[in-house]
């Protein structure tokens, strides 16, 4: 797990590659901290260099890609290619990065982790590759040679790479199928840019801070984070998951193509459908995904919520290792949200040592920019306050690498709102009365019955009146500039309404909630230089089965999650599998805002908020809106602080 960079240029610039590629990948040494590592292209050579915090064993090792010189300032230079190092898997020299082959006529920068580098290393050894590394990034850059460009559709687990293809003259790089770990880039007539983390792209020149107010507005209306190519940083662009692009260093022509689409089961229900089959497969595949999801040469550790999906993970290695583990988790003095009970529950009868954070306004307060920073993008709710917590909980205790249950709910249908295709599905297929019947079963399933009414009647509605219904229901959006959201009220377009569950599950799982939470996690983690493993999220063995099922075995008489249920019995706690009343990553949110409110009221005095947010209005009514501590919480509150919090802190960058 690592960070990479990297600036081309395709005209005869003077400008100094090499020192730009340096403040590139000092943006996110966070990322790396063991390590730092670059690659000096030239129109007809290569030079590995070092940086102040490549390890002396690395310059004085006598492995191929040994660095050869200190970066300094280079001139006349085609390319720079930038990494950051954390240590997991081959932590010797020869793990270090850029890594080449024998000949040299490739090289690569690496972020993450092949799982089945194992077996794809004893393939590619049978068709005559030799290794110098036990690493999986030698693995990635030999299944190139091999593979070209196809060799992505190999690889189980999470990645984001640039490959320097020295014959081809080109940079080749790949990013996961479902968005793990992050890729961005920029590119004008004269330079092309990639990182990690859009901070590292301010540093490259390229670009600087300007928001992008598409964006702005979707963050604001719907709640969408980086739906599109073009985020939140104007002339910032993320390569979307499952796709490669190449940048020929010649022209600076770019292509950008899909390798992997998620295929999922069309049907409503199925005659070969056999309930106890699918579920000791499920099962049988989880088991594997968390078997190789423990390989590393350090120790790995657990997130520990208490809901079903980290449960079943640490559940899942008790049984694999017939040991305990460090389990980390988030716990709050106010009882109502507190679930520590729960994963206490699993951390005793998994023999697991746990130890808890106890996040609270103050240290929220404190770490406010820091947060804001790390996401790169203004977030949602406190809730990725708690997350962070757990990362940095982790990192003090020594340890680099953490699974965690991001994407059970998207796989196995685990949001409430699920529910609302789970009974049109039912309307469709088993028609009104057994739609009525199961819609008033119980009070969760009759408030979707509602929920589906509203949205269905919300569609048909003019694109003014939509936006006027946003407006009713999110007061809080009564507090954005009025001309800014005129100018961009087109976006408010007319939703699709005949999704079925697997579609809409789907759907959630490609370039939507997922790819944002798992953007969320990836930041906490990386910031505290820890290595976030999400089997729910990337294991494509498993997540292809779940999606080959049909519709009405998602959720089964209202229970959702009912197939991970069902696969874990007998290996995760029957309390866990049993309980219907998960919250999530639930904080405080409200009160925080109430007890914080004074300290932040500054950032609204900022002028560059005026293009965006009603700031004489929110001054105006700064009481009413912020102290509200015993209304129920629906988490858009505070991402009036956090984006102000994000123009005070983007806006300061150089």
């Amino acid at each position: 797990m690592c960070g990479i960079a990297g600036i081309v240029n395709f005209t005869s610039s003077n400008r100094d590659l090499a020192q730009t590629a340096l403040r590139m990948n000092n943006a996110i040494r966070h990322r790396g901290p063991d390590g730092e590592g670059y690659l000096l292209i030239t129109q007809d050579n290569e030079i590995a260099a070092y940086g102040k915090d490549t390890p002396p064993s690395i310059i004085q090792s006598n492995i191929p890609h040994k660095p050869l010189q200190p970066l300094g300032d280079s001139t006349g230079l085609k390319a720079v290619l930038a990494h950051r190092r954390l240590s997991i898997i081959d932590i010797t020299a020869t793990g270090h990065q850029p890594l080449c082959n024998m000949s040299k006529t490739l090289w690569i920068v690496f972020n993450g982790e092949l799982y089945n580098y194992i077996e794809l290393r004893e393939e590619l050894e049978q068709k005559g590759h030799s290794f110098h590394t036990s690493s999986d990034t030698e693995v990635a850059l030999a299944a190139y040679a091999e593979w070209g460009c196809e060799c992505v559709n190999r690889f189980n687990g999470m990645w984001a790479f640039v490959i320097y293809d020295k014959q081809k003259k080109q940079l080749f790089a790949s990013r996961d199928r479902f968005g793990v770990k992050p890729f961005y880039y920029c590119k004008n007539e004269h330079q092309f840019g990639f990182a990690s983390e859009q901070k590292a792209l301010l540093k490259s020149g390229i670009v600087s801070f300007n928001p992008n107010e598409k964006a702005v507005f979707d963050y604001w209306l719907f709640s969408a984070l980086e739906e599109e190519e073009e985020g939140m940083f104007k002339g910032i662009h993320e390569l979307f998951p499952a796709h490669c692009l190449t940048v020929n260093l010649q022209t600076g022509e770019l292509k950008k193509w899909p390798y992997y689409v998620l295929r999922y089961s069309c049907n409503y229900s199925s005659s070969t459908f056999n309930l106890q089959e699918s579920v000791e497969k499920i099962q049988s595949l989880f088991i594997d995904a968390v078997r190789l999801r423990l390989r590393s040469d350090v120790e790995v550790a657990s997130c520990l919520s208490g809901g079903l999906d980290s449960s079943s993970i640490v559940s899942t290695i008790h049984k694999l290792t017939g040991k305990g583990l460090n389990t980390f988790t988030a716990a709050f003095h106010e009882k109502a949200l507190d679930e520590s009970h729960w994963a206490k529950i699993v951390s005793d009868s998994t023999c697991s040592q746990a130890h808890y954070t106890y996040p609270t306004s103050a240290e929220l307060l404190t770490d406010l920019t820091d947060l804001i920073y790390c996401q790169d993008i203004p977030i949602w709710s406190t809730s990725s306050y708690a997350q962070f917590r757990v990362m940095r909980l982790i990192k003090e205790n020594n340890i680099k690498v953490a699974l965690d249950g991001q994407g059970g709910d998207e796989l196995f249908a685990g949001y409430g709102n699920y529910y609302f295709y789970y009974l049109r599905d039912i309307l469709k297929h088993k028609g009104a009365l057994k739609f009525t019947g199961e819609a008033n079963a119980s009070n969760h399933l009759k408030r979707y019955y509602i929920h589906l009414l509203k949205k269905k009647y919300k569609r048909y509605l003019p694109v003014p009146q939509q936006l006027n219904f946003h407006l009713k229901i999110h007061p809080e959006l009564k507090y954005l500039n009025r001309d800014f959201l005129q100018k961009n009220e087109k976006r408010v377009k007319k939703e699709k309404d005949n999704y079925s569950l697997n579609e809409f599950l789907n759907k959630d799982f490609n370039n939507t909630l997922l790819k944002t939470y798992l953007k969320c996690e990836d930041r906490c983690s990386m910031w505290h230089s820890v290595e976030s493993r999400t089997p729910f999220s990337d294991d494509t063995p498993l997540i292809e089965y779940v999606f080959s099922l049909p519709s009405s075995v998602k959720i089964i008489n209202g229970e959702l999650k009912s197939l991970l249920r069902k696969a874990m019995q007998g290996i995760t706690p029957d309390a866990i599998i049993n309980r219907k009343d998960k919250m999530g990553y639930v904080t405080p949110n409200r009160k925080w805002i109430a007890e914080i409110r004074h300290d932040v009221k500054p950032l609204f005095e900022n002028p560059a908020l005026a293009e965006y947010l009603d700031t004489k209005s929110i001054l105006r009514d700064y009481e009413l809106l912020f102290n509200q501590p015993g209304r129920p919480d629906d988490g858009r509150i505070f991402k009036l602080i956090a984006f102000a919090k994000w123009m005070e802190v983007f806006g300061g960058i150089q």
